[in-house]
């Protein structure tokens, strides 16, 4: 267990550290309503994150060979090809920020006025259909699904990744619920370093979990 743990751990880490689903949670609490916005985007990323988790440990499942020699080297091969994944995403993170000033997305800006179901909505697709995000919960899933250990054992590891990658959106809703008028000269302050270094801190987070990537695949090689 302590094997599969340490394997998923830094994936969730990058994936509850991506700027992007932050900024979306701090404009979220700081809508017209911030307790059912911020709750709704909160389910919305929990459910995504479980979601790919999910299908990275059903996909490992069925490419299970009858062949034990082969299998750890073809997970292996795919650690590898999600890493140069990770890599590629952050050069062209990189290539299009060059030159350009650091602002809001555009789809950001109606942000502080969203729905509970916009937010819940919103949760899911930056969990579950942002690429990056999603090549590392399936990356953690592979982990999980490939690895020879009991049913309660991978669920465990599957709700260690989810609440890891999840940390930092609660602890922003959190923030809001329990303190709105005194988090929110702090959570503004973090909208506004989370935009400015937005391209720098992606870049860095995908160039190093791409490289832990490959060098997991590598082992297995």
């Amino acid at each position: 267990m302590n094997e599969v743990i340490g394997d998923i751990l830094p994936l969730a880490v990058a994936a509850g550290l991506s700027p992007i689903p932050l900024i979306a949670a701090v404009l979220i609490v700081m809508s017209t309503k911030p307790r059912l916005s911020g709750a709704a985007f909160a389910v919305g990323w929990i459910v995504g994150c479980s979601i790919v988790v999910l299908v990275g440990a059903v996909a490992a499942e069925l490419l299970q060979s009858d062949d034990p020699g082969s299998t750890p080297t073809m997970f292996a091969w795919v650690r590898i090809a999600f890493g140069i994944a990770l890599l590629i995403l952050a050069v062209r993170k990189i290539a299009a920020a060059r030159g350009a000033e650091a602002r809001l997305p555009a789809w950001m800006s109606g942000l502080m006025s969203a729905s509970p179901a916009r937010s819940i909505g919103l949760g899911l697709l930056l969990s579950a259909a942002n690429p990056k995000n999603a090549l590392l919960g399936i990356a953690a899933g592979i982990s999980i699904g490939s690895a020879t250990v009991s049913a309660d054992v991978a669920l465990t590891a599957g709700v260690v990744y989810v609440a890891t990658a999840s940390i930092a959106v609660l602890a922003i809703v959190l923030a809001a619920v329990v303190a709105p008028h005194r988090m929110a000269n702090v959570l503004s302050g973090l909208r506004d370093w989370l935009t400015l270094h937005n391209t720098a801190i992606m870049a860095l987070l995908l160039v190093v979990f791409g490289f832990v990537l490959i060098g997991k695949g590598l082992e297995g090689l």
